[in-house]
């Protein structure tokens, strides 16, 4: 897979060579993210966590459809409810924490186009993404502390970097402006610990608009 990402952009300049038109732009959006979380063959639930991406992207256009490389900042992470058992009886108050994740990220899009109307472009497509760790924080209770993503002694860690493949169906309007729905599934794990596998979910919606 790593592979793969640096195939992808060591061929991105000769995108430019062959598009017939270059948009630079920008796109934000809210997003809900959560983690798959597996411990020793059992798995954990998580819960959604509300966030946040923004960043800019290149639209190189082909006419019936776009090569689309951008560089986003990008949180993730999940919310927990677990309620702890004290001799075979739940704990009537469950300890709630979240864990949020901050990355900057750089997505790899191929993007099919249907004209819609005269102003109106419907598109839909994938690729992949390759994301950094920059920062994130541990909350629980009242506690917070950071979140590493070199290997440490104690706390909470994950591996860098991240990496994984994209889903996205959206709208041009009027050439300019973007609306659209993505899906991003993490294929690395970033957990430290042996017998345990942690991977990225994230879902989210964006406005964007290119010049």
């Amino acid at each position: 897979m790593r592979k793969t990402l640096l195939t992808f952009l060591f061929i991105i300049p000769s995108f430019f060579v062959f598009g017939q038109a270059v948009h630079f732009g920008f796109k934000a959006g809210a997003s809900l993210s959560n983690q798959s979380i597996n411990s020793l063959g059992t798995a954990i639930k998580s819960n959604y966590l509300i966030g946040f991406h923004a960043g800019a992207v290149l639209d190189i256009d082909f006419d019936d459809f776009s090569i689309q490389p951008g560089v986003f900042y990008s949180t993730k992470g999940y919310k927990y409810n677990q309620a702890l058992s004290n001799g075979g009886n739940a704990v009537q108050k469950p300890i709630t924490g979240t864990i949020q994740l901050n990355y900057l990220e750089a997505p790899l899009n191929a993007l099919y186009k249907v004209e819609v109307s005269r102003k109106v472009k419907a598109y839909f497509g994938g690729g992949v993404y390759l994301g950094y760790g920059l920062s994130g924080t541990y909350s629980v209770q009242n506690t917070k502390s950071d979140v590493s993503f070199t290997k440490a002694i104690e706390g909470y860690q994950y591996k860098n970097p991240d990496y994984g493949i994209n889903g996205i169906i959206g709208a041009q309007i009027a050439k300019n402006v973007l609306i659209d729905a993505n899906y991003s599934l993490g294929l690395n794990n970033l957990s430290y610990y042996q017998g345990s596998t942690v991977h990225n979910r994230s879902i989210g919606v964006s406005v964007g608009y290119l010049f």
